[in-house]
């Protein structure tokens, strides 16, 4: 996730134009990445957010693209409310709904999701449509793609020439062999990757990419922990042991609060005890 960061915002615009497009099947004429990831709100009691990638698309569409690597239960949840909260991001107080935009998100999950596992295709677009006319559509301004990436390695088997599908051979390891054939026809993916090339070239990088991983095991580590003590003294302490683990391996108090599903000054009472 920190090299994608990295790949689509600081490397060619082309790189990431050509994955959008594959991906929405539309043609971008105009492309504003929002070097600001962050979404932040006046309300110190509502949940704040981190997004991996963030862009305007032809001055109209807003579009962030996110990359799960840790799944938990209320993932779907979390998908709805970071769209949400872009959504109304550009409607101040007093405005008319025209400034509103078309809202897409764009996730990207390492792993395949329970509630879907009776879907086949890697690659689903989600709509608001009425329960009998599923033709309708009652608005297109909400737009949810989720792209899992065991069932995309699965499919590509089938549909090698799938442009999505190879995306997803290549963000799962640019390094396989199979990627190597795909850029011999995919001038894009040939495109990212000598980019990528360049880019693990850099230190910080490879820095901030250690960190996070290192980072991503201690969290697992504290979860199993808490499971394990969950077990063996009953489920009512199970989540203040995971805060204080979290805690105790330095993780900032905001990332422990989105981790655990918990407001900021909840976690703090905790932590503080």
């Amino acid at each position: 996730d920190v090299v994608f960061k990295e790949l689509f915002t600081r490397g060619k615009e082309s790189i990431t134009k050509a994955f959008l497009e594959d991906i929405l099947k539309i043609k971008i004429d105009k492309l504003d990445m929002d070097k600001s990831k962050d979404l932040y709100n006046d309300n110190p009691r509502d949940k704040n957010g981190m997004l991996d990638l963030r862009a305007v698309i032809n001055e109209n569409m807003e579009c962030n693209i996110e990359i799960q690597l840790v799944p938990h239960k209320q993932m779907l949840e979390r998908f709805l409310y970071y769209w949400a909260k872009i959504y109304t991001a550009n409607l101040k107080v007093g405005e008319e709904y025209t400034k509103l935009k078309k809202t897409i998100s764009i996730i990207i999950v390492d792993s395949e999701i329970p509630k879907l596992e009776e879907i086949q295709n890697a690659h689903t677009k989600w709509q608001i449509r009425e329960e009998k006319n599923k033709a309708i559509i009652l608005t297109s301004y909400l737009e949810i793609h989720i792209i899992e990436v065991p069932k995309a390695i699965k499919e590509y088997a089938k549909s090698p020439q799938d442009a999505v599908l190879q995306w997803m051979m290549f963000l799962d390891n640019p390094n396989k062999e199979e990627v190597t054939k795909i850029m011999e026809k995919n001038e894009d993916i040939k495109e990212a990757k000598e980019e990528l090339n360049q880019l693990s070239k850099d230190e910080t990088l490879r820095r901030i990419a250690l960190k996070e991983e290192l980072l991503r095991m201690d969290i697992n580590q504290a979860k199993a922990d808490a499971e394990e003590y969950g077990r063996a003294e009953g489920e009512k302490d199970t989540k203040e042991k995971m805060i204080k683990k979290l805690y105790e391996i330095n993780m900032p108090i905001e990332q422990i609060a989105k981790v655990v599903e918990l407001d900021i000054p909840e976690v703090r009472k905790i932590v503080e005890k």
